[in-house]
């Protein structure tokens, strides 16, 4: 049984136990769950919608819904069992402006509304009845979705996520794992150092990856903000000054990250999403962004397409390890499963077990930034509890500017203050200004 956040508060001073443990379950009204709930999450590719196609099943936080496209190109998003006798709403017939169920022929609109019951002689039925339904809204090539209670928090406007798709690549991976684990990989810098060498011969290869080379023994720093954490990692590289990356953690399940845009220069950021299926599984969304429109979407589409099977499921599989390539560790590939880091993180992160036990774990002073996360989520969920808003969510458009979500990886001279270079950098318009494509 894992604890609920009242039972925890004197283990505070010991984060490596397992009182955070609570935040592995999103079912609906457990305290990670409401808290997860108060967010937006993407929930389907926009073309996995398209007009004239079939409804399209999906499932978050332990919850099943149905997503489907009426005649006039309205999106809808409701339960997927028919309210009138649960049938699976999967198999409706979209026609007439809504879905109708294939069992008794009660059709649905995208509001949930009750718009036909043909079989039945009450004319008020229809008024009383409601499917439950959940605000959609479309963004950087996706379907987000808010399934939490009351009005929906606007749509963060994240640099990743503006600008039409000329400027980013979006998809996803299926993680067989829960939400959590995967989250705390994309904000553990030092893992890079490691888990993503790779064998460096190519320049355009050395020029997204080769810093993560250096120095494997980093710095790590962390500080509040109001979306999250920002984490500062700096190498010492000697003459040549310091090497600096910044990242973020997003609240409740979301990343800020420098990635395959890397080569590009500044304005680009890759944001990720781990979205919970269920406890035991969940979707890694990744957002490729950068500013100038110039990122090689073919070359990325042609490695990710190498390592999937269909479903957005890897190819690779336990079973044989995963096809690690013991000889190529030899040559410069630390984990041996090629360069896709999607690929290293998805394995990895699965490697843990369905659901990795804190329990077992020691987590060490590298661990800083996992720690902030963690107890910032547990913060929120005392938040969530009293009636509040939660770090991230966003109701007044003046603070819809994110500006200051800022992404990364540069020289600085040896003294130079890593707070005040990104200080400015959060004041500045042009930072992921979009340029014309």
């Amino acid at each position: 049984m894992t604890a609920a956040p009242q039972d925890a508060v004197q283990a505070r001073a010991t984060p490596a136990s397992s009182r955070y443990q609570y935040l592995t379950d999103t079912n609906r009204g457990s305290p990670g769950g409401e808290l997860l709930r108060r967010y937006w999450h993407p929930i389907a590719l926009a073309d996995a919608v398209p007009p004239g196609g079939a409804p399209v099943p999906v499932r978050i936080m332990g919850e099943d819904i149905v997503l489907f496209r009426d005649e006039q190109g309205r999106v809808g998003a409701i339960d997927r069992k028919c309210a009138h006798r649960c049938t699976d709403l999967a198999l409706g017939r979209v026609e007439d402006g809504g879905l109708r169920c294939p069992y008794h022929g009660w059709l649905f609109d995208a509001d949930g509304k009750v718009l036909d019951q043909p079989a039945e002689m009450s004319a008020t039925a229809k008024t009383r009845i409601k499917a439950r339904s959940y605000p959609i809204h479309e963004a950087a090539g996706a379907f987000w979705i808010y399934i939490g209670p009351g009005e929906a928090p606007l749509f963060p406007n994240y640099p990743a996520l503006q600008g039409s798709q000329a400027y980013r690549y979006t998809c996803r991976w299926f993680g067989d794992c829960n939400w959590l684990q995967a989250s705390e990989g994309n904000i553990d810098p030092v893992h890079t150092s490691y888990l993503h060498q790779i064998e460096l011969t190519d320049p355009v290869m050395k020029a997204r990856w080769g810093v993560f080379a250096n120095a494997a023994r980093p710095q790590v720093g962390v500080e509040d903000t109001r979306f999250g954490v920002r984490l500062y990692t700096t190498r010492d590289m000697g003459n040549q000054g310091v090497s600096l990356r910044v990242t973020n953690f997003v609240m409740p399940n979301a990343c800020a990250v420098g990635g395959y845009e890397g080569d590009l220069g500044p304005g680009g950021a890759t944001m990720l999403w781990d979205v919970p299926i269920d406890n035991d599984s969940h979707w890694r969304w990744e957002f490729i962004f950068h500013r100038s429109g110039k990122l090689d979407k073919a070359g990325l589409d042609a490695q990710y397409r190498s390592e999937k099977a269909g479903g957005d499921r890897m190819k690779r599989s336990a079973a044989d390890n995963y096809g690690q390539d013991r000889a190529s560790m030899a040559r410069g590939s630390y984990l041996g499963l090629g360069p896709c880091f999607s690929v290293h993180d998805v394995v990895i992160t699965q490697s843990q077990g369905r659901v990795h036990d804190q329990g077992d774990e020691h987590l060490s002073s590298s661990d800083i930034a996992i720690v902030k996360a963690r107890r910032m989520l547990d913060d929120a969920v005392r938040i969530v509890a009293a009636g509040g808003d939660p770090p991230g969510v966003v109701r007044r458009a003046q603070d819809n500017d994110f500006r200051d979500l800022v992404v990364i990886t540069d020289m600085l001279a040896q003294g130079a203050s890593k707070e005040d270079y990104i200080a400015r950098l959060a004041t500045d318009d042009g930072l992921f200004a979009l340029e014309p494509v």
